[in-house]
């Protein structure tokens, strides 16, 4: 079953490592077919966004996904752990989150969690939902 992604003009979107971007006037939508990871460029942290620890921890859980070699991004990924503990050490819970995921092969998952590091109001939501569930 293919993945229909419906696409406004000028943005893109990665299926793997390619980067597509929209050249129309007009909302598409497009099918992926097959088993190719597919994420959109709100996602998407770029080389020159790895200005802090949060940021390059979700582009090594990012390049594990577009990827598919989560062992070969290990060493950016500790890195990006440790620095963001010694940072912020409230986030060791959402790291040992991340860590199960990235065990059980959910990567795109981990991914969306650790869009919370980079807003304070998805942390906050996030934190209310736990408390009330």
């Amino acid at each position: 079953m293919a993945l229909k992604l419906t696409v406004k003009p000028g943005e893109s979107f990665f299926v793997g490592t390619a980067e597509i971007t929209v050249q129309c006037d007009s909302i598409v939508n497009v099918l992926v077919g097959g088993k190719a990871p597919v994420l959109r460029s709100e996602d998407y942290v770029s080389d020159a966004d790895l200005n802090s620890p949060a940021h390059r921890l979700r582009h090594a859980v990012q390049q594990m996904y577009l990827t598919g070699d989560v062992s070969g991004h290990h060493v950016a990924y500790f890195e990006a752990v440790q620095a963001l503990l010694v940072q912020s050490p409230e986030h060791s819970g959402l790291v040992a989150e991340v860590n199960g995921m990235l065990m059980n092969g959910a990567t795109y998952k981990a991914i969306k969690l650790l869009k919370c590091l980079s807003n304070p109001e998805l942390t906050e939501t996030r934190a209310k939902l736990k408390l009330v569930g």
